[in-house]
């Protein structure tokens, strides 16, 4: 059983997930849907806040994480990475494949393989991890969230760089209908998702620099991470307008089984099996339940991919965090054992 302390925790963790998105949601339901062109207010209010998200605070996160955890980069933990990425990859090749035996319009298998590729571990995750892994001596869990860096860091690149114009080509979607491999590439490297990419490598580079990163800016990447979670929650609130996980839940159902049984199955045993300690396996099981990411919905927003089943699968496995939360307090103690 939880305890009252696990119970909060749990409360504050899915009042985070779900409040910001609740109230893009209203936004547009109480105010642009009774205005003219409702829907593409809406859609350009999504973009911009998207663009936003990663320029304004992803991309200063990352640098700031990655700085820190740069030292760490040492034997083992290149592991966490590598595990990291392996995850997602077997998650985007689920989703992939589902959508094939399903025998889905051509239109939505992209987005089954940004949905399966693509989990809420940079807002989701850090929450989790900073409520569930803090402690006495280390409050804000920087050892934790700092391993999660590791573990993210071929996360964002290969979302923005590989899932989603990936994504947008298998669909036959994009701005005209239709996007040729050489027009993905090319948006991919010119569009906002490249900041967070160059705030990786930037982190990367001054962590094996002779600076370090200054004891002041420790409370400011807490506040990145809440501001990221205010900016992409707003952003699938208004996303929302379309989903309907009811009439989808039979995928919705498979998306979940991937979400939150197939891949932290693989990155908990790959962990083990790597060797990896307590604390990283612990991180790689809060990581790899994570749902479907806030990411996924910007990317089918920014490359005009179908937003109402991407919007069904985010809501379905974002309301089973009433479930996965709980089980996590539960589990992850036991993983530290």
């Amino acid at each position: 059983m939880l305890d009252r302390s696990q119970i909060l925790d749990c409360v504050r963790i899915i009042a985070w997930m779900i409040g910001p998105v609740l109230a893009g949601y209203v936004l547009w339901r109480s105010v642009i849907s009774k205005q003219p062109q409702g829907h593409e207010k809406a859609a350009k209010a999504s973009r911009i806040l998207g663009r936003l998200s990663l320029i304004g605070f992803a991309a200063p996160m990352m640098l700031l994480a990655v700085w820190g955890a740069a030292p760490e980069l040492e034997g083992k933990m290149w592991f966490l990475a590598l595990i990291g990425l392996a995850v997602h990859v077997a998650g985007g090749a689920a989703g992939w494949g589902i959508a094939r035996l399903r025998r889905e319009p051509q239109a939505l298998h992209g987005v089954y393989l940004m949905s399966g590729a693509c989990s809420n571990v940079l807002t989701f995750g850090s929450i989790t991890i900073l409520l569930l892994l803090g402690t006495e001596t280390d409050p804000e869990a920087r050892s934790a969230l700092g391993q999660m860096a590791i573990y993210r860091l071929a996360e964002l690149p290969y979302y923005f760089l590989v899932v989603w114009p990936v994504a947008a080509v298998i669909s036959k979607r994009g701005e005209d209908s239709s996007m040729t491999t050489r027009e993905a590439i090319r948006k991919a490297f010119r569009g906002p998702q490249i900041a967070p990419v160059i705030g990786i490598v930037i982190g990367a580079a001054l962590g094996q620099s002779p600076f370090e990163l200054p004891e002041n800016l420790d409370g400011l990447n807490q506040f990145l991470v809440r501001a990221n979670v205010l900016a992409l929650g707003v952003t699938v609130g208004l996303g929302l307008r379309r989903a309907n996980p009811v009439r989808d839940w039979k995928p919705c159902l498979e998306m979940s089984g991937i979400k939150f049984l197939l891949m932290p199955a693989i990155g908990v045993g790959l962990g083990i099996a790597a060797g990896l300690d307590s604390t990283s396996i612990q991180v790689i099981a809060i990581c790899a339940s994570m749902p479907v990411a806030f990411m996924a919905v910007v990317g089918a927003v920014l490359y005009r991919l179908d937003d109402e089943r991407i919007g069904s699968f985010w809501l379905f496995t974002t309301a089973a965090v009433v479930v996965v939360v709980p089980a996590l307090a539960w589990v992850v103690p036991r993983l530290g054992e």
